[in-house]
């Protein structure tokens, strides 16, 4: 374990739309059988053999999902998960358009709120040309598909994945095949997952570039 990179993944959404059953099943491609609330912040990992370019050939890294608890009342302390991070999972409800409406405010609570003035990553340029491109990927999951049908949950792709470039899938976390292999979604998570490697990479270069720079200018 000693060689295998990190990267992190902030999962978040409100309250009661399956953050933790769909955490725990990308990590584990089981349903979860027994969920309670999420106080504060919990972690799980998957290992995932990245195809990502600027990694190396067939390299293995974890994944931790930093799911983050979306009780309002904690609004004011989570901020202190958001950074380091490398991208992000907007959960909604599909049977909760709220939910939905309420991304928006998530989106804009991670990228820009808290005490440290927004993540990293976004933290120079426009914020519409890097959230949900190469140097912020998003993904937004829409959880209960099996619960609404398909005319109401094409509602859901909207005005939100144009502003993000974000990709969007509605799942059924009580499947445990949503992620399998030769599923529709698996190709979906796993180019997300690739997206938010290259972007730690961009940001690792960039750092390891200005070093230099900075070294170059004291001689």
């Amino acid at each position: 374990m000693a060689d295998v990179d990190r990267v992190r993944i902030l999962v978040v959404g409100d309250s009661g739309v399956g953050k933790s059953s769909l955490v725990h099943l990308i990590c584990h491609d089981e349903p979860l059988t027994k969920s309670s609330w999420t106080v504060g912040c919990s972690v799980d990992v998957k290992l995932y053999e990245s195809s990502a370019q600027k990694a190396s050939c067939s390299k293995t890294f974890c994944i931790e999902l930093w799911e983050i608890g979306g009780f309002s009342g904690h609004a004011n302390s989570r901020s202190m998960f958001y950074q380091p991070t490398h991208g992000l999972i907007l959960v909604h409800d599909l049977t909760n358009w709220k939910s939905y409406i309420n991304l928006n405010k998530w989106l804009t609570e991670v990228t820009q709120g808290g005490s440290n003035g927004g993540l990293e990553a976004i933290s120079s340029g426009s914020e519409q040309d890097q959230v949900g491109g190469d140097h912020f990927p998003i993904l937004i999951v829409g959880t209960k598909h099996d619960q609404v049908g398909g005319v109401a949950s094409s509602q859901r792709r909207s005005a939100l994945t144009e502003k993000t470039g974000a990709d969007s899938i509605f799942v059924d976390c009580l499947n445990g095949r949503q992620f399998s292999p030769g599923s529709t979604h698996r190709p979906q998570l796993y180019s997300f997952f690739d997206k938010v490697i290259e972007s730690r990479y961009n940001q690792r270069n960039a750092s390891s570039l200005d070093r230099r720079r900075v070294s170059a200018v004291q001689r």
